[in-house]
């Protein structure tokens, strides 16, 4: 790993509170922009901590145009306005270091002692509070820093959490440890020799490491303090410096103001030795793996072990599951890739075109799109060898939908793909069952697995191929020529009695369904492939992008976004998760509550009449039309 770059940006507006995490902020002289403004202090001027009021972590923040909302358990919500703070600074001492803070009010005062049950104010950290920076670091200006502890920013990578968790013995969460940045794509404790780095606009010069105290062992989300006093005890064994501090994270200054973003690379422009800790704290072991069938939305990593080229821009690419999991799956269900392509996490259903009868292997058919971003991708970057990450198999275009005696498979251009599956399982299972395979292509030459057809219908007995070519050039083989119409539909044997499983570009499924029904198919016996973003409608869509603001208020992050994007991938690139299965606006998974602003609802089908009137929405299967205040419901 070499090439760090950022995966979560926090502020935490109010000393001790819980953080909100941005898809971008600036960094300014104090500070980056919202973080630490504010603080509790008592009434002779003495900050108040998490350390001892643990409550204070169960404090959200939002940051709103009318100032900054706050909510924690059992108390009303109350908003901040920066133009109500009364011209009243009073004394302010952090860490023994004497100030003036800006006095917030007596209904903010009010609000946190009731919080706290005992005599509190909240003061800001305003134009005429001086708290000057530690001083001395080589190319950084003198300044003024916020109410954060020590240095104005904290960075810790997810290896140092990884091998920090991997000794405790289970996950912590990296919201124990409160950082600004959080950087991935390094090795464990990497940021220990970071001198100055560049991210973003900004140049940072590391000041020293960040030592932990007693908030890291109190559970963020209940204010409970951990019954093993973790990580402490695990840090005392083999983070503990000479001066009997344990260090976890690395402290770091600005250089200059200037922007920083999500998945910004990390430039590590100098380095230092880093400090050496006596290890007394071996990895535990872990429990042994059992095989063990993949579960519903399970993350599991796949191994490319094949790959086929299928026409001029299709390629099927195979893979076997990593560990001792063992793929169960439906012919025709999908899975979700979770990729990550310059430098952003992205997420795409396909469909299996392997079967569950042959289990050894999973493969997806993959067609080259013009301006498909992830599609070309695949066929760019994903080689022999590689590995990706993806969920379980999911959705309910399958063959178990119905009845299968009498099946129509209907497809075109790479909707083939589950048909495939569902062909090389009811083949393999020498199924005796009667079916009709059409399928819609350009040209000849466009045919993806031709040959396997004619094999698997040969093998199978009762199987008719068809195929309808609407680009058809000279000596192309016999078939139907044009786009589908009534007259091919005519010709297939026993229509109304058929299952019919359609697949393909959505005019096509559109076109299918009309003349399918208007041949006397029972409505019942259609079944058509839907789900979201599909690979062969993966080119950017033609409406003007618009910028657009999304306050994702249950998770406590505020992102800009845009109206191309859905809800669900602007909120995943934000390192928000919402819950998802099939990310195509059917199973429910991802339903949020949209409090305010107006979205395109590209499928509802997964949420009840109910649930429409009361305001909720399919995350996956929404794009904003301008700036959004989203809740859990």
């Amino acid at each position: 790993m070499s090439n760090p770059c950022v995966s979560q940006i926090s502020v935490y507006p109010i000393k001790s509170t819980t953080g909100i995490h941005l898809n971008h902020a600036y960094m300014e002289e104090r500070g980056l922009a919202f973080d630490r403004r504010f603080v509790v202090a008592r009434p002779d001027g003495s900050f108040v901590t998490a350390r001892t009021h643990s409550r204070l972590l169960l404090v959200h923040s939002a940051l709103g145009a009318d100032g900054l909302h706050l909510r924690a358990p059992e108390m009303e919500p109350i908003t901040l306005n920066y133009r109500d703070f009364v011209d009243d600074y009073r004394p302010l001492e952090i860490w023994g270091q004497s100030m003036q803070g800006q006095s917030c009010g007596d209904a903010a005062a009010d609000w946190f002692s009731r919080l706290l049950e005992e005599p509190v104010q909240l003061l800001y950290c305003g134009e005429q509070t001086q708290r000057p920076r530690k001083e001395g670091f080589d190319g950084v200006p003198d300044g003024q820093v916020s109410f954060a502890d020590a240095s104005p920013l904290l960075l810790i990578s997810e290896a140092s959490l990884e091998d920090l968790n991997s000794r405790v013995g289970r996950e912590l969460p990296m919201t124990r440890f409160r950082p600004n940045l959080v950087a991935k794509g390094c090795e464990a404790f990497a940021e220990d020799s970071w001198k100055r780095i560049r991210i973003g606009e900004v140049e940072f010069v590391a000041t020293d490491g960040c030592s932990r105290c007693v908030l890291t062992s109190i559970d963020p989300q209940t204010a409970q303090p951990d019954a093993d006093n973790e990580p402490l005890v695990t840090l005392s064994r083999y983070r503990k410096g000479e001066d009997r501090k344990v260090y976890f994270g690395q402290n770091f200054v600005a250089a200059n103001p200037g922007k920083i973003t999500l998945y910004d690379p990390i430039e590590v422009l100098e380095t230092v030795e880093p400090p050496h800790y006596p290890d007394n704290a071996p990895p535990k072991p872990k429990p042994a793996v059992r095989p063990h069938r993949w579960r519903s939305n399970e993350l599991a990593e796949l191994h490319c072990v094949h790959l086929r080229d299928e026409t001029a821009d299709v390629r099927t690419f195979t893979f076997e599951l990593a560990g001792k999991l063992q793929p169960d799956y439906q012919p025709g269900q999908f899975i979700c890739l979770e990729l990550e392509v310059d430098g952003e996490p992205v997420h795409r259903n396909y469909t299996l075109s392997s079967s569950p009868s042959r289990p050894e292997r999973l493969s997806i058919t993959v067609k080259r799109v013009e301006g498909g971003r992830i599609s070309n991708w695949l066929h760019d970057n994903l080689k022999l060898g590689d590995s990706i990450h993806a969920r379980a198999p999911a959705g309910d275009f399958h063959c178990f939908a119905a009845p299968q005696d009498k099946i129509l498979l209907l497809s075109a251009g790479s909707g083939i793909t589950p048909m495939l599956s569902m062909l090389r399982w009811m083949t393999d299972l020498q199924l005796d069952n009667d079916i009709v395979f059409f399928h819609s292509a350009h040209t000849e030459a466009d045919l993806i697995a031709r040959q396997e057809l004619e094999l698997l219908a040969a093998q199978h007995g009762r199987c008719e191929l068809v195929y309808t070519l609407t680009q058809a050039k000279p000596g192309d083989l016999r078939s139907f020529r044009g786009r589908l119409d009534r007259s091919m539909l005519e010709a297939v044997s026993k229509l109304s009695e058929r299952q019919a499983y359609v697949c393909g570009p959505h005019p096509f499924m559109a076109r299918a369904k009309e003349l399918l029904l208007a041949l006397g198919l029972p409505e019942t016996h259609y079944f058509e492939e839907s789900f979201g973003v599909r690979e062969f409608d993966d080119s950017s869509d033609a409406k003007p992008d618009q910028p657009v603001k999304i306050l994702f208020d249950s998770w406590d992050s505020f992102v800009e976004g845009d109206t191309h994007s859905t809800l669900l991938e602007q909120a995943e690139k934000a390192g928000v998760a919402i819950p998802f299965s099939c990310r195509g606006g059917f199973c429910g998974s991802c339903r949020v509550k949209l409090e305010s602003g107006e979205v395109e609802v590209l499928q509802d089908a997964g949420l009840s009449e109910q649930d429409k009137e009361q305001g909720y929405v399919l995350a996956c299967s929404c794009r904003p039309k301008g700036d959004l205040v989203v809740t859990q419901g």
